[in-house]
């Protein structure tokens, strides 16, 4: 097995559960870390036998790849240090604050051959994944998504709103489970409640194939919920992502015999699907070398992530002034 010269820039929640992940699987060379607060990064670095750089530019001389965990507002910019340096990168979402800035990204990835992969992580919960397969030769006319948090003051990003923090999660699933149809209209609410913008927000997505979604995300709730509920022709998919729970319910006319109260007519079946128990982090890792080291495709990559960041967009323009 190649190993794959990598480093991580920016320590912070996301950062340090990718060093976690990295210094634990047998594919990476984790090479070092790199965050402007060189304390931290060095308290990082000896907890994982790597190395803290004082410097983002030597880190990148030194690796065939980078994660980048630092805040939204800095992705482009470090994004293009990578670029520069010839270094393929895992970019967390959004991509980039602006579609602008994404599209830049991208095509600055493309141009230069290096594989650029977003970190949407949800696309790697095992839910989703058998959600997918399950839906792949089902007509969807409906999906209803829920992500609600309880306020954070240190643990959440905090440059962007709840949509670009975590409704843009749902906003990604939904995109996919409904391609190959397009968004033809957006519709959004929002309220700011305990921070500087949007914390609370609704929107409706309306598709070409006459089919609509509506999602709901909140960083000020009471308790954690991340459900989907798939509306098929023939169907209902419940899809639990916290409990990492999967439920396919089908309409039925079946005839049941009962030795006590004689023939009763059932409505529908309820089938649990098996959901694989794996880390969300780890197989979004294990893909990124796979792209990288074997060149299997992103998953995720730069233009499925600006059509995420362009919705989101849509939904906050809507949310604020509507």
């Amino acid at each position: 097995m190649d190993l794959l010269k990598i480093g991580v820039i920016g320590t912070g929640h996301m950062g340090c559960n990718h060093v976690r992940n990295i210094s634990d699987d047998k594919r990476f060379d984790l090479i070092g870390i790199y965050d402007v607060d060189f304390e931290r990064a060095s308290e990082l670095a000896e907890t994982y036998g790597t190395k803290a750089f004082k410097s983002m530019d030597e880190l990148l001389s030194k690796v065939e790849a980078v994660v980048v965990a630092v805040p939204s507002s800095l992705h482009k910019e470090v994004g293009l240090k990578a670029v520069k340096q010839g270094v393929h990168a895992l970019i967390e979402k959004p991509l980039a604050t602006t579609s602008e800035d994404a599209r830049i990204l991208t095509m600055a990835f493309e141009k230069a051959g290096l594989k650029l992969q977003v970190g949407h992580i949800e696309r790697f919960n095992a839910v989703v994944q058998s959600a997918r397969k399950i839906l792949e030769d089902k007509e969807i006319f409906y999906i209803e998504a829920h992500r609600y948090s309880p306020f954070s003051g240190s643990g959440r990003i905090k440059d962007v709103s709840v949509i670009e923090d975590l409704m843009i999660h749902d906003i990604d699933i939904v995109c996919d489970f409904m391609e190959p149809a397009k968004v033809v209209d957006i519709r959004g609410n929002g309220e700011v409640i305990k921070s500087c913008a949007t914390d609370f927000a609704t929107c409706m997505l309306n598709f070409s194939s006459n089919a609509h979604a509506v999602i709901n995300a909140s960083r000020v709730s009471q308790s954690k919920e991340r459900t989907l509920e798939i509306h098929t022709s023939d169907s209902v998919i419940h899809a639990d992502l916290l409990n990492k729970t999967l439920t396919v319910v089908k309409g039925t006319e079946m005839m049941i015999d009962s030795a006590e109260s004689g023939v009763y007519k059932q409505d529908a079946a309820v089938q649990n699907v098996f959901v694989p128990i794996i880390e969300p982090l780890r197989a979004e890792l294990q893909s990124f070398y796979e792209a990288v080291v074997n060149g299997k495709d992103i998953l995720v990559d730069g233009w499925v992530a600006l059509r995420a960041i362009q919705v989101c967009e849509k939904v906050l323009e809507r949310a604020t002034y509507d």
